[in-house]
């Protein structure tokens, strides 16, 4: 507060400097109290950086300048002309002013920008570990089908809502709030004794926020938050309580006054600094904390630099500051995503020089995501978060020449040169199949996961009501390699089953798969995919569907079996063929 009060103070006195001459002193006096009250208004409510090196007081003085020319200009009487004085001294000095303010303004964005800095722009990223395709099932290993991602943003707030909806009392006062995805680890309990147990699980985490100012000032605070199973949305919780303890939500982002969250951390400390991303993320007990990106400007007045990450507990206000490295491990989002974004663009345009990036493109590449607005999908591999994008040449629209994953606590990042289509193309195709057309599903969130050592794009589709009606696989370097069913195990089945038919069309040599005799050790059907245990393997699990062969269906415990597969390194593995010994239909 008083950085605020003092800022106005010392803006307002400029411009009564500005202002000030003996003929207007009444004027000036009463314009000044004006603009200082007017100042301190804006950056209570705005909250802008008060900080040089971002632009804030420049474009206040640059304000202040223009308001002096306009007063001046509509009060003096422009009769009034001097052959040797000229206007009046104070129109002479706000333009002056005016003249100063804006060239240095300009100034700072040109002396900041790329043209003056190409190699500190491209090198915002660091290093980029360039990673082949053999190595690409290495980093990224196989998930079980119930793991993969299967509830996007949208659905996640309308289920939340719907969640809500289920107390009218409570949903008459507050909303469902920003949704943040977080990979949680962790056991506690809810409402009464209800135990919740996480082992990276992915969900979506939203705070309850008052529904208007009125409801802020009778209420005080929101009485918690709301989980959604990020892979299956009929598992959904409104939390009110943790491990016995009441919440009280009370430093949110619909807040008033000091109660906002954002101006709760600018007037304890932290006015002149940069903020950036507000997600409500939950820790392994299950209490909710604010976590707030803290980042510097590297390049003159740009070059935006996450260094650490700013908690703020809704409940109390308690306020902790980490550096990237001391973050605790359950905290997922440091580097933001637009931050990101910019940060992978400016390595691809700038790393051959400004010049290059305006005239011969040579080497320039850009992101997929960018591209397409499609802006960077948050995946998580081993319990790690990383931020996707696919990375095309400049000016290739439908595909990629791969793509890059970067950690999206510490950044590093690593481009996969693994060529393909991009996350738009992806969704054409899903859109374009049968599946969806005929019924008019529409195809959303594209996310990358390895299927049998193979990059594939797993999407899901939606019907009218914007619930999930159907899945979909695609190879994400063979656009004829695509399976899409009702449930994830038969569009995996269908995804497998396109690939085994293109494999026979190309006259695939057999010595690329494994071809073995087994005893089966177990054997289980659900939704048309068989899975079997072989005695022969632990620590594997196989899945096949009829189509293979019909014999599949009267195949018991300890039946010997001829199969052939691909070997990987996965815990799951698809087969190529099958067939019970000694047995005819």
């Amino acid at each position: 507060m008083i950085s605020i009060i003092l800022t106005s103070l010392v803006l307002a006195g400029i411009f009564f400097g500005l202002m000030f001459t003996k003929e207007n002193i009444i004027t000036a006096i009463v314009s000044t109290v004006i603009v200082a009250v007017s100042i301190f208004c804006v950056n209570y409510l705005v909250m802008p950086v008060l900080n040089w090196g971002y632009f804030g007081y420049l474009w206040e003085v640059v304000i202040l300048a223009i308001l002096a020319v306009a007063i001046n200009f509509f009060g003096m009487d422009l009769a009034y002309y001097d052959e040797e004085d000229g206007f009046e001294k104070s129109f002479r000095r706000s333009l002056i002013a005016l003249g100063v303010s804006t060239l240095a303004l300009i100034l700072c964005a040109i002396l900041s920008s790329p043209m003056c800095h190409s190699e500190k722009y491209a090198s915002r990223l660091g290093k980029v570990e360039i990673v082949k395709i053999e190595d690409f099932s290495k980093d990224i290993k196989p998930i079980p089908l119930v793991k993969m991602r299967s509830v996007d943003n949208n659905l996640a707030q309308k289920v939340a809502e719907d969640k809500l909806g289920e107390d009218p009392g409570l949903g008459s006062r507050v909303y469902v709030g920003h949704m943040t995805i977080q990979c949680l680890t962790g056991e506690f309990t809810i409402n009464g004794g209800n135990t919740l147990k996480f082992e990276n699980d992915l969900v979506w985490v939203a705070p309850l926020e008052h529904s208007s100012w009125v409801k802020w000032a009778a209420n005080d605070y929101t009485p918690g938050y709301i989980i959604v199973d990020a892979c299956d949305p009929t598992r959904r919780w409104l939390v009110t309580e943790v491990n016995g303890q009441q919440l009280k939500m009370k430093y949110i982002e619909s807040g008033c006054f000091n109660d906002d969250i954002e101006r709760h951390l600018r007037f304890n400390g932290y006015m002149s600094a940069g903020l950036h991303d507000r997600n409500l993320e939950i820790s392994p007990d299950g209490m909710p904390l604010w976590i707030i990106t803290k980042f510097e400007k590297k390049i003159g007045f740009y070059g935006e630099e996450p260094i650490g990450v700013i908690t703020v507990d809704p409940q109390n206000g308690e306020i902790r500051e980490y550096t990237i490295a001391k973050t605790p491990e359950w905290i997922d989002h440091i580097q933001p995503e637009d931050i990101t974004l910019d940060q992978v663009n400016d390595w691809g345009k700038y790393k051959g020089g400004w010049w290059n990036s305006w005239t011969s493109e040579e080497d320039v590449q850009e992101t997929t995501g960018d591209v397409n607005d499609l802006g960077m999908t948050l995946i998580y591999i081993d319990g790690k978060s990383y931020w996707y994008t696919g990375i095309s040449s400049s000016g290739f629209d439908n595909g990629s020449n791969g793509f890059m994953l970067v950690d999206s606590r510490t950044k590093e990042a690593k481009l996969y040169q693994i060529p393909g289509m991009n996350e738009l193309e992806a969704l054409k195709i899903a859109q374009d199949q049968k599946f969806a057309q005929d019924a008019g599903y529409e195809a959303c969130m594209p996310v990358l996961y390895n299927v049998d050592d193979v990059p594939t794009y797993f999407m899901i589709y939606k019907g009218g009501s914007g619930n999930i009606v159907g899945y979909c696989f695609l190879s994400l370097q063979n656009r004829n390699i695509v399976g899409c069913g009702t449930t994830k195990a038969e569009a995996e089945a269908a995804y497998r089953k396109s690939w085994r038919k293109l494999e026979k069309a190309a006259d695939v040599e057999t010595d690329i798969s494994k071809k073995v005799v087994y005893t089966v050790r177990g054997i289980v059907q659900e939704e048309g995919v068989y899975y079997l245990l072989f005695k022969e393997v632990k620590g594997t699990e196989f899945t096949a569907t009829s189509d293979i062969s019909p014999e599949l269906r009267w195949t018991r415990e300890g039946d010997k079996v001829e199969v052939s597969y691909f070997e990987g390194e996965g815990a799951k593995v698809a087969l190529m063929s099958f067939d019970k010994k000694g047995f005819e239909i």
